[in-house]
């Protein structure tokens, strides 16, 4: 029987800035998106106050006029991630980020190691990332990731919620159907017009029913509401979760008017994996095989995290032109997505007009679906038709 954790930051940026800098602690502060103007991020002052995640930094202000209001810094989110992941990997070797803020550890057998159970290791895991960062961190203790993901933010903050082998389904039952992880909107919507609103009522339903709206997840997503998931910690060979697009040329190529165009279609694939996966990401990795099998790379940071190719496709020149470093014909490219974040929260449509990136993340998941039913070529953007005819 396996021994799974899920741990979830608690208001992580936020508590982030607090610890980095102690005029800080104790007072009202949301961390916002620069570019956005959205509180990703509130303290537990703050929400006290009413403040939370997804409203716009304009309306947070007036509501406290006192609220300090601090743009993002993610590359400290990250070296914290790093410092609590190392934390775990003293632990278990089976350590999968699955975004910025948040992990999963499989302490099967660990306990033996550790001469404790799974409920005071990780117990001993969050009140040194506590006492040691003044970062607070809820868990899920589960026999598998969803369900001990799903247990991990039922008592936020600071909970620690453990299912006992055997009653996953029934912990899951009663929850909302919006808790399962995998559903996306549209597919809650469909479900709710079905009468379905709870895990337990998906679960039950039949699953030829369930097809005909979700298609092939229906199986994978009832068996996740029903408490069974075989899926192994650490499956990913990488350090964190990421994406990758792939391209070997039949011949050896030059002319970098085809490889921009090239780059951007497989940008265009890459963004699609990571809107699939329901986040977003800051970090782009180019790297390029030459004609001799050498091989050499550029890392990209974002400025802030994104899930769409139309706010990343002028970044791909530079990036191309910072990675090919020697005057070389190219063999392949790979273009990975990494540093993933979970997706910065949606605003409040009953207070303010859908702002313009929310309308385009919606046209870019109905492109996704088009081309997974009828192939990348039934949408085509214009610059490239106008490669193909020039």
């Amino acid at each position: 029987m396996r021994t799974v954790v899920h741990w979830d930051g608690d208001r992580f940026f936020a508590s982030i800035e607090q610890a980095a800098d102690k005029r800080l602690r104790w007072r009202p502060i949301v961390v916002g998106g620069e570019k956005r103007g959205v509180v990703l991020s509130a303290s537990g002052e703050a929400r006290r106050l009413g403040i939370r995640p997804g409203w716009p930094t304009t309306r947070a202000r007036r509501a406290v006029p006192a609220l300090i209001v601090i743009p993002a810094h993610y590359e400290m989110y990250e070296q914290f991630f790093d410092q609590i992941l190392g934390l775990c990997r003293e632990t278990t070797p089976l350590v999968e980020p699955s975004a910025v803020g948040a992990a999963w550890l499989d302490l099967t057998g660990a306990e033996r190691v550790n001469k404790q159970d799974a409920p005071h290791v990780i117990e001993k895991i969050r009140r040194t990332v506590r006492d040691w960062m003044r970062v607070s961190l809820s868990a899920g203790i589960a026999t598998n990731k969803p369900v001990a993901r799903i247990a991990a933010r039922l008592r936020k903050p600071g909970g620690q919620v453990t299912v006992a082998p055997g009653t996953e389904r029934a912990f899951l039952s009663p929850l909302p159907l919006r808790a399962l992880p995998g559903m996306e909107r549209r597919d809650l919507d469909a479900m709710e017009m079905a009468g379905l609103h709870t895990i337990g009522q998906f679960a039950a339903a039949p699953v030829d029913a369930l097809a005909t709206v979700l298609g092939r997840n229906a199986l994978l997503l009832q068996r996740r509401a029903q408490g069974i998931s075989e899926e192994p910690v650490g499956k990913k060979k990488a350090a964190e979760p990421g994406w990758v697009e792939f391209v070997e040329f039949d011949e050896d190529v030059w002319e970098e008017t085809f490889l921009h165009g090239t780059l951007r279609r497989m940008l265009e694939r890459l963004m699609a994996q990571v809107r699939g996966g329901g986040v977003e990401i800051r970090r782009l990795t180019l790297e390029l095989r030459y004609t001799d099998r050498e091989e050499s790379r550029r890392v990209l940071d974002l400025g802030e995290p994104t899930a769409l190719e139309s706010e990343t496709f002028h970044l791909l020149p530079g990036l191309l032109e910072g990675a090919w470093t020697r005057r070389v014909r190219l063999r392949a490219l790979a273009l990975k997505a990494g540093r993933v974040y979970r997706p910065s929260p949606q605003m409040d449509l009953f207070t303010t007009a859908p702002p313009r990136r929310e309308q385009d993340l919606k046209l870019a998941a109905v492109i996704d679906r088009l081309r997974r039913v009828h192939g990348d070529g039934i949408v085509r953007r214009g610059d490239e038709l106008m490669e193909k005819t020039a």
